[in-house]
């Protein structure tokens, strides 16, 4: 048998602070949501002043970065560079600003956030993950 890491609820509230945090020092208004390895959602916040059409598409995002174990960065350069066929995928979200959580080289869940430009929902996503590697000693 394997033994199976999972992210505890003080690890998830860290990573949500975390982002939040991060979101206001800049005042962006956004969605923030973490999920468990099998993209299951955790945690949810929509700041003040976010659209609604964040909320869900942050949860799709954290989703699609736990279950395929990649950002999805990676998504959206394949569609940028013509391989229109990733759009077809169930479960893929081709935006930035999804990132995996990764411990000893296990999925053990996903950060995301909408409501900014990509690059800045992945900075925020970003702050969400370094509590959590802080946390592991990274």
């Amino acid at each position: 048998m394997r033994v199976k890491a999972e992210l505890e609820l003080s690890e998830v509230d860290g990573m949500l602070a975390a982002a939040e945090e991060e979101a206001l020092r800049n005042g962006w208004a956004v969605s923030i949501a973490v999920v468990d390895d099998g993209g299951h959602l955790l945690a949810f916040r929509r700041l003040a002043g976010a659209s609604k059409s964040s909320a869900q598409i942050a949860i799709d995002k954290a989703r699609c970065s736990a279950i395929t174990r990649r950002p999805t960065r990676f998504f959206e350069d394949m569609l940028a560079a013509g391989r229109t066929g990733v759009a077809s995928l169930a479960g893929v979200i081709p935006m930035v600003g999804g990132l995996p959580a990764l411990f000893e080289g296990q999925t053990v869940g996903g950060i995301a956030v909408s409501g900014v430009k990509g690059e800045f929902d992945e900075q925020i996503a970003e702050a969400g993950l370094a509590f959590l590697y802080r946390c592991e000693g990274r």
